[in-house]
């Protein structure tokens, strides 16, 4: 019972770290000037997030490796894919 306890308030804070980075990314993106910079670090938040909900709320740790390569790739394709839409944007 505490075992799972402690799994339960693992996955709390979590959560509660997953929407702290999702209201900072939100909060940059409103107030910060455009640029590599922002957009570098925006993309660092979103691949963080994305490895804490494949990790965590999907429990890859347990998939078959070749599904949890697949999401992991994923997770880390989408932040560069943002990097490199700011980068080859037409101005």
């Amino acid at each position: 019972m505490r075992e799972k306890m402690k799994s339960t308030q693992k996955l709390d804070l979590i959560w509660l770290l997953l929407l702290a980075l999702t209201l900072g990314g939100a909060f940059m993106g409103k107030i910060a000037e455009p640029g590599f910079w922002i957009t570098l670090v925006i993309a660092v938040i979103t691949a963080i997030k994305g490895r804490m909900v494949i990790d965590y709320f999907m429990e890859l740790n347990d998939a078959a490796p070749s599904i949890r390569r697949v999401a992991k790739t994923f997770g880390m394709i989408v932040p560069l894919l943002m990097v490199a839409t700011f980068l080859w944007r037409d101005e």
